[in-house]
């Protein structure tokens, strides 16, 4: 007989099924799930996949407005080759706290705040509403900071050999990426983003802005304006000041793009720092409002991601061909390198 071919008990429980209306079976499936997982198992609003290089990551929306990581594909791109997720409880971690495996070694374990171990603890249960198995999550904005305990290790000299090709594993998955940032990649690849208003974003991205200037520090580095400079045939005649169109080429290429903001902190700064002055200028340098904590970390990583390129570009349009490849979400379309008077 066929292997194939369905037989005593379970053909007739085929045939039960068969007659079955579907608001009963879905009603059987949930009890077998239930029987399986327990009751903790969380909708998702939306789900989609993010994908970063080659790297596929499903991520989810909740209800709550908390954006998740598969746990199992976090796993996966940091090495894990066992098919599902894997966690031990360290005695040598803050409060014995659990850890997925990618993060349990004894040399990272023991590098791990309190905070982020407890928070990458509180793992969730979800099930996306198209159905499938339900998969555990992380939340999102904890994947950048999962992937600097390896570059701060790696830093530090404190990986053994076999670690140091996850350490460029995450080098890849945190270049581009802020704790904001991801937040707008997930919304963006479940459709969540076209449900969101305006004033919920401004909410999260107002981590990044402080409500009063702090003291004048340079924030620029000489490396930005001299090659602005060389790009454009020009020569600084005046010490400590600049062409009008070099801010308009700060606000388009470094302020715009902030956090993958898509303008949104460059519009709060501009109410925060608006133009007082018959010529258009401003009491305060845009970067004085932001903070410490946040904003000024995300503007220096990408303000010299930017120097990077201004300094092997031959000529403006090399600029900004380069720029649209290192930075295509951020990229634009508009040629800000025309002619200058």
């Amino acid at each position: 007989m066929s292997n194939n071919v369905i037989s005593g008990k379970a053909k007739g429980g085929v045939a039960r099924a068969t007659n079955l209306p579907k608001e009963r079976l879905i009603e059987i499936a949930k009890k077998g799930a239930s029987a399986r997982w327990g009751d903790d198992i969380e909708l998702a609003k939306r789900s989609g996949i993010l994908q970063i290089g080659d790297i596929v990551i499903p991520c989810a929306v909740m209800e709550d407005g908390t954006r998740l990581l598969s746990e199992r594909a976090i796993t996966k791109a940091f090495g894990g080759k066992r098919g599902g997720s894997h966690w031990k409880r360290l005695k040598e971690n803050p409060d014995g706290a659990y850890l997925p495996v990618f993060l349990s070694a004894k040399n990272i374990s023991a590098n791990i705040n309190k905070d982020l171990a407890e928070k990458v603890g509180r793992r969730r249960l979800y099930r996306e509403k198209r159905g499938g198995a339900p998969a555990f999550g992380i939340e999102a904005s904890l994947f950048p900071k999962i992937c600097n305990v390896y570059l701060t290790l790696r830093d530090e000299n404190k990986l053994i050999p076999s670690q140091v090709p996850l350490s460029v594993q995450a080098e890849i998955l945190v270049r581009g990426l802020a704790e904001i940032g991801i937040i707008a990649l997930v919304d963006e690849a479940t459709g969540y983003i076209e449900e969101k208003r305006k004033e919920e974003y401004r909410e999260l991205f107002q981590a990044f802005i402080r409500e009063q200037a702090r003291e004048y520090e340079s924030e620029f580095p000489k490396l930005f304006t001299d090659n602005l400079y060389r790009l454009y045939g020009l020569e600084q005649r005046t010490p400590g000041k600049h062409p009008q169109f070099f801010g308009k080429i700060t606000r388009k290429y470094i302020y715009a793009p902030l956090a993958e903001s898509k303008g949104a902190i460059l519009e709060m700064l501009d109410e925060k720092n608006p133009v007082v002055y018959a010529k258009g200028g401003r009491k305060y340098k845009m970067f004085q409002f932001l903070k410490e904590e946040l904003g000024l970390p995300a503007l220096r990583a990408h303000l010299w991601q930017v120097v990077g390129i201004l300094s092997t570009s031959r000529n403006k349009a090399e600029f900004d061909r380069l720029f649209s490849r290192a930075f295509p979400a951020k990229g634009t379309t508009i040629d800000m390198f025309g002619e200058v008077d």
